[in-house]
């Protein structure tokens, strides 16, 4: 053994702090690259945001125009505890009383429901188990019914009792007999009570009716506002054409006066200071651009490819991956990916995300053209299953058979298995009525 010097060349890539940021200005969305754009603002004292630039030049937006933006926009709806706490006061509780059920309906998850158990609620306020089941009754009585319920058979047990028409069957099966209600055993259940399948099936169509979630018409996020990084339209001529959204990204400017004002100083380090600021705001502004013109690139192809899908919507949406674009564009497919996170573009038919248009593809018996998406699929077999005969619905394996009869789409019966629990539809012995 013998120690020497050699020397050798290699070529490496260092993930730096500029492109780290710059990655992450890629996946950023429209609002939160400008939250981001205004921190940076904060720390550099040189850089200005400049904001709205459709007011500032004067565009007017079209009626079309402004009916696509309100599509963009969540609907302000009042809180499930707002709206339960505004009908206390018709109900004169006493102060004790009242605090417990302000707690519990500070408790209530999302949908309504109460997930913490009595006993953990009554430690907590030093009260007994009767006054804790007391407090829930009282919450159980307000609108919408259902609430407070601890289960879901105990959610529509509340609403069956609240019927203007009460049905004590349909309020026993649930109490007593929902498991095997739900797994539709109609006929191990039928022969216990001794009754006919079209009894049970009577009382399955009342409870349909019913809200299991009936905390979902209420909110407790503020509602957001979706923008879209791109827009297109077609032009006068039936062309398509891409515009990316200046109007809501804010424009970066270098503030000149204040950069004269600090270098009057003759001071080293306030030089020093300012070409490193200048460096951040040239990369910075660098960084934006290139995250423009990636999104325009992985636009114009998705375009190219799905143009039956941007005329006629989703339901002609053809087979596009990632990789696909990426190869295109000679980029990597990680860069295709986070360009589309939380990214939307404004289309003729409505504001959607980016990641829409990609699916994965089914294989076909015609040309390899006419290979059909896993979302065109999807659709299929939902309009399948809403034309069936609901007294013999089709199987998956059935389903199967016909894509394959009619669209020559050759799919297992797993895979339309699949498709059926994502587009959440029961099974077929779930779909089935009877009488």
């Amino acid at each position: 053994m013998r120690a020497e010097l050699l020397q050798e060349q290699r070529l490496k890539l260092a993930l730096t702090k500029e492109l780290t940021q710059a990655i992450e200005l890629l996946q950023y969305s429209a609002a939160e690259l400008q939250s981001f754009l205004y921190e940076q603002s904060l720390d550099n004292p040189f850089l200005e945001i400049r904001d709205h630039r459709w007011k500032q030049s004067g565009r007017r937006l079209s009626e079309k125009d402004k009916q696509q933006w309100l599509e963009n926009m969540s609907t302000r709806s009042e809180t499930l505890s707002a709206h339960l706490m505004a009908q206390l006061p018709a109900l004169s509780l006493a102060k004790q009383e009242e605090r417990v059920v302000r707690y519990l309906i500070a408790s209530l998850d999302e949908d309504g429901y109460l997930r913490i158990e009595l006993e953990e609620i009554a430690d907590q306020l030093a009260i007994s188990r009767e006054k804790a089941e007391k407090a829930l009754e009282i919450v159980q009585s307000l609108e919408p019914a259902g609430v407070g319920a601890r289960s879901l058979e105990e959610c529509l047990y509340l609403q069956l009792q609240r019927l203007p028409e009460r049905d004590e069957f349909a309020e026993q099966i649930i109490k007593h007999h929902f498991s095997l209600f739900a797994e539709k055993s109609w006929k191990t259940l039928a022969k216990q009570l001794g009754v006919d399948i079209a009894s049970l099936q009577r009382v399955w169509d009342l409870i349909r009716t019913l809200e299991p979630r009936p905390g979902i018409h209420y909110t407790k996020e503020m509602p957001h506002f979706i923008i879209p990084d791109l827009i297109v339209e077609r032009g006068p001529e039936g062309q398509w054409c891409i515009f990316f959204n200046d109007d809501v990204h804010p424009e970066l400017v270098w503030n000149r006066t204040y950069e004269q004002q600090m270098t009057h100083y003759r001071d080293s380090q306030v030089h020093g200071f300012v070409k490193d600021k200048y460096r951040q705001f040239l990369w910075l502004a660098k960084s934006l651009e290139q995250r423009k013109r990636t999104l325009l690139n992985i636009m114009a192809v998705i375009v190219d490819k799905q143009l039956p899908c941007l005329e006629a919507g989703f339901a002609a949406l053809k087979p596009l991956t990632m990789r696909e674009v990426a190869e295109e564009l000679g980029i990597h497919e990680s860069t295709v990916s986070r360009a589309v996170k939380n990214k939307y573009v404004q289309t003729p038919f409505g504001t959607v995300e980016l990641r829409r248009f990609f699916s994965s593809s089914v294989s076909s018996a015609y040309t390899e053209e006419d290979a059909a998406s896993s979302v065109k699929v999807k659709m299929m077999i939902k309009q399948f299953i809403e034309a069936e005969d609901k007294k013999q619905p089709l199987s998956d394996q059935k389903l199967a058979d016909l894509l394959q009869e009619q669209y020559g789409i050759a799919v297992s019966r797993r895979t339309v298995a699949k498709y059926r629990e994502q587009l959440h539809i029961p099974s077929s012995a779930k779909r089935k009525q009877y009488g």
